[in-house]
């Protein structure tokens, strides 16, 4: 018997005429799923994004993206272990926390 014929194929590795195996083909992101709806036009969910990308977004650090996050401040999706930031969220919370700080602001132009 042959010793090489015992020793298992690793993973990844090409098929017979070289195609690479269905698993390995396309890795689908969390993202955008889109579908048309009934008038044609394109519905869809927004992205979802890491601490690392919301402190990006933010131009903050990620250390203080996660203290929000534990003190319930910024909107966020529990998966688990995990925390994910969904963009539209986030942003929509910047919009509020932009007018509330503007509320009752006037803004008197060409006076000081």
């Amino acid at each position: 018997m042959n010793a090489l014929a015992t020793i298992p194929a690793r993973h990844g590795r090409r098929l017979r005429g070289g195609s690479v195996p269905a698993m390995h083909r396309s890795r689908r992101s969390l993202g955008a799923v889109d579908r048309a709806s009934a008038d044609g036009r394109h519905v869809g969910m927004d992205a979802l994004l890491t601490a690392d990308e919301v402190a990006a977004l933010l131009q903050v650090t990620k250390a203080w993206v996660y203290a929000e996050t534990r003190a319930k401040r910024i909107p966020h999706v529990p998966l688990g272990r995990y925390v994910r930031y969904r963009r539209s969220a986030v942003l929509q919370w910047i919009s509020a926390l932009e007018r509330e700080s503007s509320r009752g602001v006037r803004v008197l132009i060409g006076e000081e």
